[in-house]
Formats: C-alpha cells, structure tokens, sequence
C-alpha cells in the first residue's frame, strides 16, 4: 500500500515524537475523501464537556476546529506571559536630577508573580470565559451590569461544616468534592441560600427554602406593603428591611406570610423590647403592646377599580 510504504519509509527516518505527526499528514493526503468534507463532517461533532477529577478540579474540554483552537492556546500564552512579565518588571529608577542618593538609583524590583506559565494561562482562560476579558476589572468597568451573562454554580455545603465541626466536604450539584474554603468562598457572595433539611437516617429531602427571598418575592412585598409595616409609621420600603415575622432561627419560613417591610427603628424595636408581631395569612400583622392591647396593621390598598361613569352602550348583538 501507498501509506504503509511511505509511513515505514518516514519511520526510518525520524524519531517517535516527529514520526507521528508526519504520518497524520500523510493519512490526510492519501485520504480518498477530500479534506474539505470530512472537516465538515467532524465540525459537526463540536462541543465543550466537563469531565471531573480528583481533588477538587476538574477538566474543560472543547472539541473545536484545529485553526480555533490553536488560535486560542496563543492568545492564552500570549496573555498569561505580559501578565507575569508586567507582575515581574522592576520599578521605573528615581530621576538623578532630583539629587537622590545613589542607592535611590537602582531599580526595586516588584513582587515575583510565583504562579507558573500553565497556572497563569489557566486563570487566564477563567477570567475570559466567565467575564470576557482577560481580567475581572476591565470587564466590570466595561460590560454593563444587564447585559453580563453570569456563571452559575450550585453548590451544597453541609451545615457542620460551615460551623467548624465536620469535615464532610461541599460538592457542586452532586457531581465532584470541593475543599471547605472554595465553598466558603463562593457561598459568601451568593445572592441567596438554600435550606434543605434531610431525614437524619435515610437522607431523604424533607423541605427545602432560603433565607433571603427572591426578586419576585421582593416585588410582592413592595407593592403589598408600600411602607413600614408598624401601625402608624409611613417610611417608604425602599427605606425599610424585609423581616421575617417569626425569625429565621426559630424556623421563620421565606414566605410572603411571613416577611414584611419594617424600617430599621421598628426593626430594632421588635427585638429588642417588649412590642411583639405575628402575621395571619391575609398579610395583617397583629402587634401586641407591652401594655396588652393589640394593634393590627393592614396591608396598604395598591388598586382602586372604579366603575366608568359614562360607559359605552353594547354593541347590538
């Protein structure tokens, strides 16, 4: 055959690392198919997957034509090596004229960047995919907030750990381990937990809710209350704390039954004296006085639909 002679011939020849990449060529031009086909037959196969490893980490793979993704190796290399050469250039020397000492003269040099090319070419891979630029800040001062398309991980950490008392680690939807810290890290800036309580033996999911509550609950309870929620206070919400009415700690549902707009003198006031709240279903809350006598607040009235006074006769049919 054609190949096998011309492979065995590039074999004696050549060394094992370049005799691959040889014959790969030479496969490609004795194909029977032409190239252009095949290309764009395997372009059709093109895709991104994660596969998961050990310790935390995991791959990211992308099956992309051969031009793209050599394409983008470069550019990767090409920034992760002006970020470590900005990270490691020495400070500008102090002008002469300024009659500095000599030892002024000579260049400090900055702090060593200590993170190697392929650690810098990995943050740097991050940093575009999750921000779309090389760095988060150029693209924080650069994409407006509405239009940014954000990464969205779930995590589940176990509430001993957080507290310090287990080491059962945090994981990402089931799926791969991560250390205590990245967990920690992320849920920090988190719009939001979930609770989910588990049966203590079988493991099974009981119930599941949040402390914070969500923008469409947010909205609920602007238009519900419109105000401070103690009798007689008129203080905008968007002045007041959302609170739940029976406390988080004592099992407090995130509900629109048990949150409402209290500003934070009324805030304060409900837990630290004597005045105490409880919320009916229809959204009233009932304030007993340190005295006994209780005084219900209503939920503000948001729409009045009034009769037209003058309607249009019906049509005639």
């Amino acid at each position: 055959m054609e190949y096998e002679a011309a492979a065995l011939d590039i074999a004696r020849r050549e060394t094992a690392s370049r005799l691959r990449p040889a014959v790969r060529l030479l496969a490609a031009r004795l194909h029977p198919v032409p190239l252009r086909v095949r290309h764009a037959e395997a372009a059709k196969a093109r895709d991104v997957w994660v596969r998961d490893l050990d310790d935390g980490m995991a791959e990211l793979i992308a099956t992309l034509p051969a031009h793209l993704a050599h394409g983008i190796r470069d550019r990767l290399d090409r920034i992760a090596r002006a970020e470590i050469d900005a990270r490691t250039a020495p400070e500008p020397l102090a002008d002469a004229s300024t009659g500095a000492d000599a030892d002024a003269l000579v260049a400090e040099p900055r702090v060593t960047d200590c993170r190697r090319i392929g650690e810098v070419r990995a943050d740097v891979f991050a940093d575009l995919l999750l921000t779309g630029h090389a760095t988060p800040e150029v693209s924080n001062a650069s994409i407006p907030e509405g239009e940014a398309i954000v990464a969205h991980v779930q995590l589940t950490v176990p509430v001993m750990t957080v507290l310090g008392e287990d080491t059962t680690p945090a994981e990402i939807a089931g799926r791969t381990p991560i250390d205590t810290a990245t967990a920690l890290r992320l849920a920090a800036t988190a719009p939001g937990w979930d609770r989910v309580l588990t049966h203590p033996i079988h493991g099974n999911v009981l119930a599941v809710d949040r402390y914070r509550p969500t923008d469409h609950l947010k909205r609920v309870l602007r238009v519900r209350d419109e105000h401070c929620r103690f009798p007689g206070c008129r203080m905008p919400v968007r002045r007041c704390d959302i609170d739940h009415t029976t406390a988080r700690e004592h099992d407090g549902p995130t509900e629109v039954t048990n949150l409402a707009h209290l500003c934070r003198r009324h805030h304060t006031l409900k837990h630290h004296s004597a005045w105490r709240v409880r919320q009916t279903p229809d959204g009233v809350l009932h304030w007993p006085s340190p005295t006994g006598r209780e005084h219900p607040d209503h939920p503000a009235r948001t729409l009045v639909f009034t009769t037209d006074p003058d309607p249009e006769p019906p049509p005639p049919f």
